[in-house]
């Protein structure tokens, strides 16, 4: 999503006079923003405000999903690299699931490269070679 469309789409939600919503763009690059609402906002235009700014800021970061090559569960599915929450915490091998941190940029995969965990190990290192698929906004 642009600049612009993101601005022409925020003033259609938040059409109001006097504003209860503000939302600052704090950098473009990268994308980072901030929300500020008083009392009388309106919670249903503030979670599409949230919604919209969240859009804009993934579509502005290309993100990676890591194929485990040769695993498969037992019902014949892909398996991927995956994580419960973050890159910090366990790493391991799942099937799809989006509710699973299953998408990495790629800083975390340099992170990921680069750990401690992994560091070493010639079969991870190629998987980060080799397995990484592109991830498109609509596959969110």
């Amino acid at each position: 999503m642009r600049f612009d469309e993101l601005i022409e789409s925020l003033e259609e939600i938040n059409d109001e006079t006097p504003h209860h919503i503000w939302v600052t763009i704090v950098s473009q690059e990268p994308r980072q923003f901030e929300i500020k609402a008083d009392e009388k906002a309106n919670l249903d235009k503030l979670q599409k405000i949230q919604q919209l700014l969240c859009q804009w800021q993934r579509s502005g970061v290309k993100r990676y999903r890591v194929r485990l090559l040769g695993f498969n569960s037992s019902h014949g599915n892909k398996q991927y690299l995956s994580c419960e929450h973050d890159i910090h915490g366990k790493v391991f091998a799942c099937a799809p699931n989006r509710f699973l941190k299953q998408t990495f940029t790629w800083d975390e995969l340099d992170q990921l490269r680069n750990d401690t965990r992994f560091k070493g190990i010639a079969y991870f290192d190629q998987l980060l070679r080799t397995g990484i698929e592109e991830v498109k906004d609509d596959e969110d």
